[in-house]
């Protein structure tokens, strides 16, 4: 049984709030001081309204995805501190923008779930793995840098095929590489509308992932009560 997997918030996580990096980097890169919670509800607030990177105006996806994320951080800090924007030079926003991408490309900026390891040792012996994540191309050294890349077949982000889930494009690229029907295809992901509906729309056996109530061994036996 092919399983798909999510990487953010399935897989792994942030290793500090993201508010937390955001003040943190705009402190050292501009001296401004915002308040991380502050910062954290902004983020939110502008990804959960955030619409699909234009893949067409850019000549790879992954360019794409770094033009989506220097407009996103833009909008944060817009609404973090509106009156003191004007005054950030490109250089230096740019500066910034750059130190938190980096930031995240560090396998040291992620963590693994306590039992991510575990589970995908299990569910290794199920079927291929492959993830399948709104990410770029920096997710693979990440994976590795964690120690989990070798546990899949293929590493495939939104930037790869160009679209983001709930988009079916994700999913076909994966199933294309894995040879795999829909049918018999598991996929578990963190998000309601990306993950769980967008992989049940393709007919994938999909698991919306509910932390802190669920954990990846209610996803594995979800597959193995499925699977029999």
């Amino acid at each position: 049984m092919p399983i798909l997997l999510d990487a953010t918030y399935t897989l792994i996580l942030p290793s500090e709030p993201v508010g937390r990096v955001y003040a943190r980097h705009l402190e050292a890169a501009t001296g401004l001081v915002a308040k991380p919670e502050d910062m954290q509800a902004a983020f939110q607030r502008v990804f959960a309204a955030a619409s699909p990177p234009d893949y067409p105006l850019h000549s790879s996806g992954d360019i794409a995805e770094r033009s989506w994320w220097h407009n996103l951080v833009s909008q944060v800090l817009s609404e973090i501190a509106p009156d003191d924007i004007p005054a950030f030079d490109p250089d230096t926003f740019d500066s910034y923008f750059h130190s938190l991408f980096e930031h995240f490309a560090d396998p040291l900026a992620w963590s693994l779930y306590p039992e991510t390891i575990a589970f995908l040792e299990a569910a290794s012996h199920l079927g291929p793995l492959a993830v399948v994540s709104n990410f770029d191309d920096r997710l693979t050294p990440i994976l590795n840098g964690l120690g989990i890349g070798p546990f899949f077949e293929h590493i495939l982000t939104s930037a790869d095929a160009r679209a983001r889930k709930p988009d079916r494009a994700l999913f076909d690229l994966a199933l294309e590489r894995l040879d795999c029907p829909p049918q018999e295809t598991f996929h578990c992901g963190d998000s309601l509308e990306a993950d769980y509906r967008g992989a049940s729309a393709l007919g994938l056996l999909a698991f919306h992932l509910q932390r802190p109530g669920h954990t990846l061994f209610d996803f594995l036996a979800y597959c193995r009560s499925r699977g029999t």
